[in-house]
């Protein structure tokens, strides 16, 4: 089925594309069809999720329609976004992250660019080998993220990713709805803040276990706790679905020693043992 479509943007990005819409299989072929020519291409997650993706000068965007209307390169710009009054905070960490204020009628968002750790940062900071769009850090934590929401788990809702080319290399950012009032795990292991809900915190990695996605990097500031006590994950960047497997395991261990590097409580704990309490315990719910 081909669709052709005028998509009118902010007034610095109009533009007229031609979209293709298919359907395809959550995740593991979601975005394996995309062409990199034409125009608007559709990625459709189980029967509730659309994505549409739309070309950009140097690049394309990949949204969810029903959380951003028409988007373009400045929804994903700081410093225009920053001009517009919309940056509300920075949030710490290896990545660079913006918090931004709602639009009228909207939620309030997240933008995070995306960019490397470790020694390599010292060489290529925030640049990928470019090996096609469906292989971008954003379209894939995205569609990921859009998979998540299908599946009901709790976790930051996928807005709009994009990715810009330049020869063998490319940038990438994600726009993902921002979760109020919530805090991360970190910031909850000196009790200052109130206590953090263990149990509730080993419940939430089972649920997303037992769906069978794997977080690649399960640390204490990708765990966020709301204020009424609900757990969410964060950041899937290279996260995927997978089978059961010793990844679980990892998963645990890597999150314990996060709790080290924070001061946190340590595996013979009070604490850890009513984490992997509520683990077990969503294993007989």
């Amino acid at each position: 089925m081909t669709h052709v479509k005028r998509v009118v943007g902010h007034a610095s990005c109009s533009r007229l594309s031609t979209a293709s819409a298919w359907q395809v299989s959550p995740i593991a072929e979601s975005l394996s069809r995309q062409t990199e020519a034409g125009g608007d291409s559709r990625i459709l997650l189980g029967t509730t999720m659309r994505l549409e993706r739309i070309p950009t000068g140097t690049g394309a965007i990949l949204y969810d329609p029903s959380r951003l209307d028409h988007p373009c390169p400045a929804d994903f710009d700081p410093a225009a976004l920053g001009a517009a009054g919309r940056v509300a905070a920075t949030a710490p960490g290896r990545g660079s992250a913006w918090f931004l204020a709602p639009r009228p009628g909207g939620a309030p968002q997240v933008l995070r660019h995306y960019r490397r750790g470790g020694l390599v940062a010292r060489l290529i900071e925030d640049r990928y080998l470019w090996s096609g769009a469906e292989a971008t850090r954003g379209f894939r934590e995205l569609a990921l993220l859009a998979r998540i929401e299908a599946l009901g788990l709790p976790a930051a809702r996928p807005v709009a990713a994009r990715y810009e080319r330049a020869g063998a290399w490319y940038r990438a950012d994600l726009l993902t709805v921002a979760i109020e009032g919530a805090r991360p795990l970190a910031e909850l292991l000196d009790g200052a803040q109130g206590a953090a809900p263990w149990p509730q915190v080993g419940r939430t990695i089972r649920a997303f276990h037992d769906a069978g996605i794997r977080h690649a990097d399960l640390n204490a500031r990708n765990i966020l706790v709301a204020g009424d006590g609900t757990v969410h994950l964060i950041d899937f960047d290279r996260g995927a679905e997978a089978r059961p497997g010793a990844w679980r395991a990892a998963n645990l261990a890597r999150l314990a020693r996060s709790l080290a590097k924070f001061g946190g409580p340590g595996t013979e704990s009070e604490e850890w043992r009513a984490l992997l309490a509520g683990y077990d315990a969503g294993l007989r719910a």
